[in-house]
């Protein structure tokens, strides 16, 4: 039997977190943190296959700022990154990004149903 992939959801709602981990562990290890410091620490020490991302935690940028520094690192750069947001219809973060050369590799918008998270995780993991 092949080792389950690692997806490392950051967010600092715990109901997110916990939304998160129901619906990925039954396919996942899944390895949480709450702000943009857990997700480098993180991403270093375990190198997961996939992380999950909130644009908006400890401030207006966080996420934004975490994945920025993920495609700067040697070791994470290569992590695909999902970002997930729920003001979308407030800020225009997308244009911000994508204008960038630090693209995510995919977008999810808060709240997201469970087959949505699943299936992206999915595509992006290679499962």
């Amino acid at each position: 039997m092949s080792e389950r992939k690692i997806v490392l959801a950051v967010d600092d709602d715990p109901d997110i977190l916990e939304f998160v981990t129901s619906v990925l562990s039954p396919h996942y290890d899944v390895k949480t943190g709450s702000c943009g410091s857990d997700c480098l620490a993180l991403a270093e020490s375990i190198h997961p296959n996939v992380i999950l991302l909130d644009v908006i935690m400890d401030h207006l940028g966080d996420g934004l700022d975490c994945l920025r520094k993920l495609k700067q690192g040697s070791a994470t750069r290569d992590i695909p990154v999902i970002m997930m947001t729920s003001v979308n219809e407030v800020y225009d973060y997308r244009s911000q990004i994508e204008a960038s050369f630090y693209d995510p590799d995919r977008w999810l918008d808060k709240p997201v149903k469970a087959d949505t998270l699943l299936k992206t995780v999915d595509e992006v993991a290679g499962a």
